[in-house]
């Protein structure tokens, strides 16, 4: 008796498929598993980021609660609104973080810078005024902003420079 094999899946034919499946989801799991690795490292970057701009805050505050204590000190001694602003720079002279400007309007101006990163600071500008009936406040805050590094973007720059050959725009 002769019998002739009719049509249907071999066995040959479901173990390339069950082996094709099992490609797939070997490489779906390297996939999603490279997708949550690079993840991960995002959000620790960001959180450090974060966590590094909150302590160099914390630091610009403390910085700002001591100048308003110098400030307050300063004020107690002074006879009036002229002898005040006159002995300003005589109370930052020894601090070498705090720069003492004038402004345009002769008013005096004091800045510090507090390191977020290697590549970022925290600047803090206050202009410094007698305290009055309407405002008892020692200054008023002009500017807490982060801003670039210099020196960090130069070096970015010279850096990039010498690696490919081309110059950086910004």
């Amino acid at each position: 008796m002769d019998r002739k094999q009719s049509g249907g899946i071999n066995i040959g034919t479901s173990s390339i498929l069950v082996t094709f499946v099992l490609l797939a989801l070997v490489t779906f799991a390297a996939l999603s598993y490279m997708s949550a690795r690079s993840d991960y490292v995002l959000s620790k970057e960001a959180a450090d980021r974060t966590a590094s701009y909150y302590d160099a805050n914390r630091m610009a505050e403390i910085y700002l609660a001591n100048i308003e204590g110098l400030l307050a000190k300063h004020n107690s001694t002074c006879a009036g609104e002229e002898e005040y602003m006159a002995g300003i720079d005589r109370v930052f002279e020894d601090n070498e973080n705090i720069e003492v400007s004038e402004g345009a309007d002769g008013s005096k101006i004091l800045s510090y810078s507090v390191a977020v990163t290697s590549g970022q600071n925290l600047n803090v500008s206050l202009t410094v005024h007698y305290p009055d009936i309407n405002d008892d406040s020692l200054f008023k805050i002009d500017k807490w902003t982060t801003n670039v590094n210099r020196e960090w973007l130069e070096g970015v720059k010279e850096e990039s420079e010498r690696d490919s050959g081309t110059k950086l725009l910004f």
